[in-house]
């Protein structure tokens, strides 16, 4: 590379080393990650199957949609009900259920009017059924029922429990969950206050699931957040609920709170305020089943990104034993969380890093650093970044004793640009302590001894921009003249330590 071009890139990059201005961090890409993960425990949609769908009838198969249709428009009520029951069974079809050949026959108005049927239950049952799987299809086709009118009579069958009222519910956390913009009119329909009587633990255990998920869809999306005021007094009946025996209900009650606390920290304190909640939902932190384990754990981490006194009310409820178990578990998707969790505590205060750090957990993330793939790699590595970006003189000789260098370097060898970024990130700031403390003659032999420096020059050859600038920044501070200019520090017990600073000496 040409030496002017070399300095017109040099002179161009400032704030070396500032680049990681939220150190707590809300990662929508993470949350979507997660719930892409756990689709098959949380679903978006859900269509209601018929009891006898794996056996389809002849005469089932060979009705026409027309013929429904006409039959739901019927003055009889016997063959309105026997019509809507012949839709829903089309409808439930585990295989290819013909929901685009219904609406287009114009099934959705004369199921939404039999909604309104308050003297006939078996036909608003079948209707609301029917419905429930139209809405479960598409965008298109759950807007269909929507702009068919289905809401507000399905939220008006809510409050009649049973059946009919679970069903009614199953079909509105349909809607919801198609979108922001159809979860709002749900909610502006009144469906939570109707909802909440069904949010109990008294409630039977299939109605109960239902509700909890249709509750957990109205908290769902980001563009734009649910307005909090609509969904938050169903809190106190959510923390009840996290002290049920049912996964299912344990899963979509957590994954509830992982959607409302991934957002602003206002949100996060009125989550954290609710008398009981944060105990409980750590206690599910050690839940035999991941599917309840891994929406605790979001929500957790999502209340750890939150301000100083948000996290110190998860460190005195005691979240760091259980996240140091998490670290152990078997699951990489959990063990990512977890380090994720950690760094969000190692970017908080000293006393919080402190605190941390009296659990051992660098050497937890020192485990996840060294085997683990590089989702969880990158997460440790981040924990490792923000201690070195704040913590004091006496953590950073924690951190340099503990032997997290060899594995932490080694990630600049990773495809992983994001991975890369971090690790140059905490260097610099190691390297800016070591200058600061008069040590980083000591520092930067280690790095060359490890083989961190020529992982650092490989990287001067990055196509991407930001590694270049920053790798540039490392050796021409720090390195350009290291031959000529750096000391032999003193070697004890094979380690090499930092020594100008009296009773500051770090371990590498």
């Amino acid at each position: 590379m040409a030496e002017n071009t070399r300095a017109s890139r040099l002179s161009s990059y400032k704030n070396v080393g500032h680049g990681t201005t939220d150190l707590r961090r809300k990662r929508a890409e993470v949350s979507v990650a997660l719930r892409k993960q756990a689709r098959d425990d949380q679903l978006l949609k859900r269509r209601a199957l018929s009891p006898e769908s794996h056996e389809v009838k002849v005469e089932e198969v060979e009705l026409l949609p027309e013929a429904i249709v006409q039959g739901l428009k019927s003055a009889d009520i016997s063959t309105k009900t026997v019509s809507a029951r012949a839709a829903r069974r089309m409808l439930s079809r585990e295989q290819n259920p013909p929901i685009s050949m219904m609406v287009a026959a114009g099934v959705i108005k004369p199921l939404v009017d039999a909604l309104d049927r308050d003297d006939c239950a078996d036909l608003q049952f079948e209707a609301a059924w029917a419905l429930t799987n139209i809405a479960s299809g598409t965008h298109e086709h759950t807007l269909a029922v929507i702009d068919g009118g289905a809401i507000p009579k399905l939220v008006s069958m809510l409050p009649r429990g049973g059946a009919a009222g679970e069903q009614a519910a199953w079909a509105l956390g349909n809607m919801a969950g198609d979108g922001a913009a159809a979860r709002d009119r749900v909610l502006a329909a009144g469906a939570l206050p109707a909802l909440l009587p069904a949010l109990s633990a008294a409630t039977p255990v299939s109605q109960l699931r239902t509700a909890v998920w249709t509750y957990s869809n109205l908290c769902r999306n980001k563009n734009p957040l649910v307005n909090f005021e609509m969904v938050a007094p169903a809190l106190p009946y959510i923390s009840e609920l996290l002290e049920v025996t049912d996964d299912d209900v344990l899963a979509d009650a957590c994954w509830a709170l992982s959607y409302l606390t991934d957002g602003p920290n206002e949100r996060i304190e009125e989550v954290q305020s609710t008398p009981g909640l944060l105990r409980r939902l750590l206690a599910l932190l050690e839940h035999r089943h991941a599917a309840v384990r891994t929406p605790a754990l979001r929500a957790l981490g999502n209340m750890l990104t939150g301000s100083d006194h948000q996290t110190d009310r998860c460190l005195d409820a005691g979240c760091l034993d259980r996240i140091i178990c998490l670290l152990q578990c078997d699951k990489p998707s959990i063990r990512k969380e977890a380090a994720w969790a950690v760094s969000n505590i190692l970017a908080g205060t000293q006393e919080q890093i402190q605190r941390a750090l009296d659990k051992n957990i660098l050497q937890e993330l020192i485990q996840v650093l060294t085997h683990d793939d590089i989702k969880c790699q990158k997460e440790a590595a981040w924990a490792f970044t923000n201690l070195c970006l704040g913590g004091s003189d006496l953590q950073l000789m924690s951190l340099m004793s503990s032997g997290f260098l060899p594995p932490y370097c080694a990630l600049m060898a990773s495809p992983d640009h994001r991975a890369v970024l971090v690790v140059l990130d905490g260097l610099v700031h190691l390297l800016q302590a070591a200058t600061r403390l008069g040590e980083i003659e000591a520092m930067c032999l280690k790095l060359e001894e490890i083989g961190a420096l020529d992982h650092i020059e490989n990287l001067q050859q990055h196509e991407n921009e930001q590694i270049y600038k920053k790798t540039l920044h490392i050796l021409d501070t720090y390195f350009a003249e290291q031959d000529e200019n750096i000391a032999q520090p003193v070697e004890t017990n094979e380690q090499y330590q930092f020594g100008a600073v009296p009773g500051q000496n770090i371990n590498f």
